[in-house]
């Protein structure tokens, strides 16, 4: 669920939260003036002074329900930014360089919002609005249909701690999933699922105080289970099996039940790494090597013949997985996790690599602007998804398709009616036993679109989600994996739709071609002198959303929309880990009276559209529009003769505000795909199209465009590549006495010969209105470091805490992907004091970050003095440290002590070997607590001298 937005939480579990769950939770308090560390607070919240700013607390005084979404806080109405969560998820808390807080009268949170807290519809309609019909064609097949093949099913279980899960705390967690597996010999196209964050456990027993696993010990007698989300995609994995695809649902409770108090991405790497783990285990069961895994829950070894639980025995697997021609879907927050298993994959090298050619997020959050490359991908939105309500999964695709040499189909498929969570069965109600229900909740609208109470409801039934489903991830895996074409019109924009939900269902798809077998003639992405607007239209590029839920920090393009709620924005609404990073740019038409125009010129190169199939164009009405508006697309070719046809005839969605009547959250605005037949274009010369004309066909009205294009449909396919990654370096600096700067260093893997972008955000920074910063970086060609100023908020007091950390991301990548470093710190140190402990270790003063940080990749020499022996003293040198940094001393992981560096960068230490120390080679480093910067020395620990 986004950040920082309006939200309303499904009504099943309002009443396990709070009583005022109506209404945000706000806790009205008094401002101190005194110098300690608390500054000020209120019931159940407090300010507390912390070094490089203040920490915000808010007690919920119950645990929060495990969805999707992630709360924010702010304080007296002004927006602060995104919470983390206690461990026992009662309170939320932040770090804050925003000096106003000390100031603060009130302190709330969005985590238990309603729709009716949000901003309102903008312009209401004056009649209930729905979606025009265009009736789409059938395809001839069914890829849901049931195969030739026999379908064998087992569960297996590693145990709960059977794999070290990443960035997440250095918890483990179980390696449990159901294989569906076609029956008869060869390799078959794998496909990986992952579910969601959902509830883990269920049960009246006490809840294990650690979150996972569900009890406290193997041997406990608390009535504690787990949720088997992984068991609610039996239908489209059935579907797959029976046509000869193997299929794999994986089970991450673990990252579920862990993700907001202890991953800074919120688990989407971790849910990754999860697939590529699954994968590396059916790569030695396919090979027939031994897999064993050690539960340290249970504190045994458990082989794969004794994780198996049915008909499928380890030799069954031996030689039946093709990890070559790799699907992955994810649901949910499990959507974002697969884009990053795809990212993570592809930065491995190209030999271990795993063939992931498809990638398929189902309703997913994108909370960290993964950008992804060479993936067929194709992204499933349901229009009255109650938990992820701003769709913000159209980030993937609006991100990923200009930002890589790649040539791959990407697909936004919109699904009208679907909510959250009727694609898993589990989750629905009557699946399982607890934690189920429907997530757009009609107790907080009366708006008949997505109430499914309502007469003329658009909602689909549990069975029927469950069908679009199965149709839609069955045809795009077995159209990317198995090249079986036919499924193709149902994700390229070809407005076809399958035989078994053509009765019932309403879904569109926007199409972004691979680049081999497109023509951009105008992406609307920058100023370009080649699109020109006259009588009477205003065009301009914009970007991002403003207004309420917006962007805070100042945008290079004007906003595309401020008054609608950012969860009727997928292109614009602000992702949680990437809050001001600009989102979507595109063109903006607007008119007053008919006639005037928008005309695009063709290049000269691309003015031959002979050989494409169509001309596109993506299109929206805007946020003015009441009910709908048109325009005339008009071609012209070199001789000035015309084809024209309003847009209403080609695609009436794309000139027609999406369907809601009072709803904030509904009347969308979302880019539908409007094509022209190339040889629809009767009396042109074809060879030689000058120019795309958009002229104004009504009294008033608006639009937005975006992908001209000449094109012809295609899937493309992945090359086999190692992507280079933006990491971000850890930073720790002294807090100072005022405002100040501080310096990240933005780090490529590696040299590559073209330019990479990025977005940096540091959250809690002054300089953001609501507590974000932004920074965009560029690596020229060559390039490996960039230093991004941070700027910081010192003072002259002391605090109770000797450090403070603000999370850092790298975002929004361009020319190369996130690294799993692409979340860090800055710490700041306490150096005034500290209250009640001791101080932190001294960090020194900052050198150049780019040279810190190539230093610290190459460890330096450290120079030792003296017999290293049990009990005998020893001198150690070394140098290359930041002036004035505390510098650590061990004996393998033993330390021996610190000392503090010169200004000449020189440290040395008397350091006395410990007498337990066992004889033979060791290592000894030492380690400067600001640079991280490392000398070592190989030695040989002599035993018994005298």
């Amino acid at each position: 669920m986004p950040l920082f937005t309006r939200r309303r939480r499904p009504a099943r579990l309002l009443a396990a939260v709070f009583a005022i769950a109506c209404v945000p939770v706000v806790m009205t308090g008094t401002a101190s003036a005194a110098p300690g560390p608390e500054v000020a607070s209120g019931p159940r919240w407090s300010v507390t002074r912390v070094a490089g700013g203040f920490r915000v607390t808010l007690d919920l005084g119950k645990p929060l329900p495990i969805t999707a979404s992630a709360p924010t806080l702010s304080a007296d109405g002004r927006l602060l930014g995104p919470a983390t969560e206690s461990a026992d998820g009662t309170s939320l808390s932040l770090v804050t360089t925003d000096p106003t807080v000390a100031g603060a009268r009130s302190i709330t949170t969005d985590a238990f919002e309603t729709a009716a807290d949000a901003a309102p519809a903008s312009p209401a309609p004056s009649q209930r609005q729905a979606k025009p019909k265009d009736k789409p064609g059938t395809l001839g097949s069914d890829p849901s249909a049931t195969g030739p093949y026999r379908v064998s099913e087992a569960v297996y279980t590693f145990g709960d701690q059977a794999i070290p899960l990443l960035n997440i705390g250095g918890i483990r967690g179980e390696l449990t999933g159901k294989i569906y597996l076609p029956d008869g010999g060869g390799k078959r196209p794998v496909v990986i699922f992952l579910h969601g964050r959902h509830a883990s456990c269920y049960g009246p027993g006490p809840s294990n105080p650690a979150r996972w696993p569900c009890r406290t010990s193997p041997d406990s007698t608390a009535e504690r289970f787990t949720i088997p989300s992984y068991l609610g995609y039996d239908a489209p994995a059935r579907a797959l099996a029976s046509n000869g695809y193997a299929v794999v649902s994986i089970s991450a409770n673990a990252v579920n039940a862990n993700d907001n108090q202890l991953a800074a991405d919120y688990g989407a790497q971790a849910r990754g790494q999860l697939v590529l783990d699954t994968l590396s285990m059916l790569k030695k069961a396919n090979a027939g090597d031994p897999v064993v895994h050690h539960d340290a829950f249970t504190g045994r070894d458990v082989t794969l013949g004794e994780a198996l639980d049915g008909p499928i025995t380890p030799r069954d697997l031996v030689g039946r997985f093709d990890l070559g021609n790799v699907g992955i879907m994810g649901h949910s927050r499990g959507g974002e996790g697969v884009v990053a298993a795809a990212t993570l994959n592809d930065a491995l090298p190209v030999s271990k690599q795993f063939g992931i050619r498809a990638v398929l997020p189902l309703a997913p959050v994108d909370y960290d602007r993964i950008s992804l490359p060479n993936t067929v991908t194709a992204t499933i939105l349901p229009y009255c998804d109650g938990d992820v309500e701003n769709l913000m999964g159209q980030h993937i695709i609006d991100d990923s398709r200009h930002n890589f040499r790649d040539s791959v189909l990407r697909s936004a498929v919109l699904v009208m009616g679907a909510n959250h969570n009727y694609f898993n069965t589990i989750w629905t109600p009557g699946g399982w036993p607890a934690s189920t229900g429907d997530d757009w909740s009609s107790a907080n609208s009366d708006d008949p679109t997505c109430n499914p109470a309502a007469a003329g409801t658009t909602r689909l039934t549990a069975p029927q989600q469950v069908e679009v489903g199965t149709a839609y991830m069955a045809g795009f895996f077995r159209l990317v994996l198995g090249g079986e074409r036919r499924f193709q019109p149902l994700l390229d924009g070809s407005r076809a739709i399958a035989p078994s939900v053509a009765g019932f269902a309403d879904i569109t798809v926007a199409a972004n071609q691979p680049s081999e077998s497109r023509a951009d003639l105008a992406t609307f992405e920058a100023p370009d002198p080649a699109v020109r607007a006259s009588g009477g239209v205003t065009a301009e590029v914009c970007a991002s959303m403003g207004g309420r839920g917006g962007v805070t920090v100042p945008q290079d393009l004007p906003f595309c929309a401020t008054t609608l709620d950012q969860a009727a924005l997928p292109h614009w609404s602000p992702a949680l880990w990437a809050f001001n990073i600009p989102s979507s740019p595109m063109l903006r038409m607007r008119w007053t009276s008919p006639g005037g125009q928008v005309r695009v010129t063709v290049p000269p190169s691309k003015r031959n559209i002979a050989r494409y199939e169509r001309l596109s164009v993506k299109m929206a009405a805007d946020e003015s529009v009441a009910n709908a508006t048109d325009l005339t697309v008009s071609v012209v070719d070199g001789k000035g003769r015309t084809w024209s046809a309003p847009v209403s005839t080609l695609n009436p969605a794309a000139v027609t505000r999406l369907p809601g009547t009072t709803h904030p959250w509904l009347r969308k605005v979302i880019l539908q795909q409007v094509t022209i037949p190339v040889s629809s274009l009767s009396g042109l010369k074809v060879t030689d199209i000058r120019e795309v004309r958009f002229t104004a066909a009504t009294g008033s009205g608006g639009v937005y465009l975006s992908d001209l294009s000449a094109e012809n449909r295609g899937v493309g396919g992945r090359m086999p590549a190692r992507q280079a990654t933006v990491d971000l370096v850890r930073a720790n600096v002294d807090e100072g006495s005022g405002a100040g700067t501080a310096t990240v260093a933005a780090v490529l893997s590696e040299k590559v010969g073209h330019p990479v972008t990025a977005y940096v955000s540091v959250f809690g920074s002054a300089t953001g209105k609501a507590g974000v910063t932004m920074r965009k970086v560029t690596f020229a060609p060559g390039q490996v470091c960039v230093p991004v100023p941070v700027p910081t908020l010192g003072d002259a007091l002391p605090s109770a805490t000797p450090s403070t950390s603000f999370k850092t991301s790298v975002t929004n990548t361009s020319g190369a992907v996130m690294g799993d470093r692409g979340f860090s710190t800055l710490t700041v140190r306490e150096d005034d004091g500290v209250t009640g402990g001791a101080p932190a270790p001294e960090v020194g003063v900052p050198g150049d970050v780019c040279a810190e940080y190539k230093a610290s990749l190459h460890p330096g020499k450290l120079k030792v003095g003296g017999t290293v022996a049990p009990g005998k003293t020893v001198t150690l040198s070394a140098k290359g440290y930041r002036a004035g940094e505390s510098v650590e001393f061990r004996l393998g992981t033993a330390s021996l002590g610190r000392a503090v560096a010169a200004r000449d960068g020189k440290v040395s230490f008397t350091a006395t070997i410990p007498a337990a120390t066992p004889g033979g080679e060791a290592t000894l480093t030492a380690t400067g607590a600001g640079s991280a910067y490392t000398t070592t020395a190989k030695v040989k620990v002599r035993a018994n001298v005298r």
